[in-house]
């Protein structure tokens, strides 16, 4: 039976005990639980506006198009920055386009990406988001003002956002008011149903009445956070659900899948394999300067149950590559997954090239 675990990319219930665990908190000690990154960051930008003034929020013109459109329906100042995601070794400086009376949000692309943070006083203050590098090298040793992340990437959890100082400090409650949202609430336990019923879809053969039950609670979700703005109170038993999978090991697992796939996979010149040697990667990440063979290779994928998603449609043409397809390669799954995931796009790579 193939692995459906990546259907529709978010987790299925799962357990916490069978994760194996990690020291996370010698590395972060102290931080603040919200039920989502965006609101980690409507927070700390929120706090930092109540305090000071704040001209500009600068965004990395390549981004996750939901979370920009989101943050743009917040705040009026939303500006953009130009930078390679597919180059971690960039040279990119703050002081180049911002001031110290602005927000630079910094994004750790694929886990690959770390920061200088200029030490001079009259600097920006610099946020880093490492929603897709959660445990990574960049995330564990930032040097940035603050840390977000959108826990759910990584976590098997409905929600859950972060926020914390690398300076291992305990961050300054604001004077801002967080209100409780029964709506919210009522669409966590939507999610806590989604991930039941993907856990039974998987567990089972023949029934695909819980697949279906599942992506239509996700779908819904999704719309109604992608439309929901203000920063929500964090119930207990929630913020201790989310706790109980913070201290755990979720890169061993992509380590051990990721240095399988390269040893199996075909050399391909369609695709490049993002990879790093300090890193591993938030998944199997292939970039693609054609979208035609992105598009027929996401179709064949699916067709042999192997789910991808696109990270980020939407977003500019870069100057090296454009289109990004990243296959989970996490807990979920083992070196048999990894063994049907690569003598698939091996498969792709020679019919492809036979007709191109």
């Amino acid at each position: 039976m193939k692995n459906k675990a990546g259907l529709g990319s978010f987790f299925h219930s799962t357990d916490a005990d069978k994760i194996t665990n990690f020291n996370t908190l010698e590395y972060i000690p102290e931080y603040q639980l919200f039920y989502t990154g965006r609101h980690a960051m409507k927070y700390i930008f929120d706090k930092l506006s109540a305090e000071q003034t704040i001209e500009k929020i600068w965004l990395p013109k390549y981004y996750c198009q939901h979370v920009t459109s989101w943050l743009q329906n917040c705040y009026s100042n939303i500006h953009f920055y130009t930078i390679d995601p597919f180059n971690a070794s960039h040279n990119l400086n703050v002081l180049d386009f911002a001031t110290e009376k602005d927000i630079v949000l910094l994004n750790n692309f694929w886990g690959f990406f770390s920061y200088t943070i200029p030490t001079t006083a009259n600097r920006p203050i610099c946020i880093e988001d490492h929603s897709h590098g959660w445990l990574s090298t960049g995330c564990l040793t930032s040097t940035a003002d603050y840390c977000v992340a959108s826990l759910r990437k990584t976590l098997p959890i409905a929600l859950g956002g972060i926020l914390w100082q690398p300076n291992k400090e305990k961050i300054k409650k604001s004077n801002l008011e967080i209100l409780p949202n029964t709506a919210f609430y009522n669409n966590w336990e939507s999610i806590i149903a989604a991930m039941d019923l993907k856990k039974e879809y998987i567990a089972t053969t023949l029934d695909s009445s819980a697949k279906d039950r599942y992506l239509e609670f996700i779908g819904a979700s999704e719309t109604y956070l992608q439309h929901q703005y203000d920063v929500v109170a964090l119930k207990e038993e929630h913020k201790k659900y989310i706790n109980s999978y913070i201290q755990k090991d979720y890169t061993s697992y992509k380590k051990q899948n990721f240095e399988y796939l390269l040893q199996h996979l075909n050399i391909n010149s369609n695709f490049n394999i993002l990879t790093n040697t300090k890193n591993t990667p938030f998944g199997l990440h292939l970039v693609f300067k054609d979208r035609a063979a992105f598009l027929s290779l996401k179709a064949f994928l699916i067709g042999k149950d192997i789910y991808p998603s696109e990270l980020w449609p939407g977003n500019e043409k870069t100057d090296s590559w454009s289109y990004l397809l990243n296959i989970h390669i996490d807990f979920r799954y083992n070196s048999t997954d990894m063994t049907h995931i690569t003598t698939s796009i091996n498969q792709w790579g020679m019919h492809f090239s036979e007709n191109n």
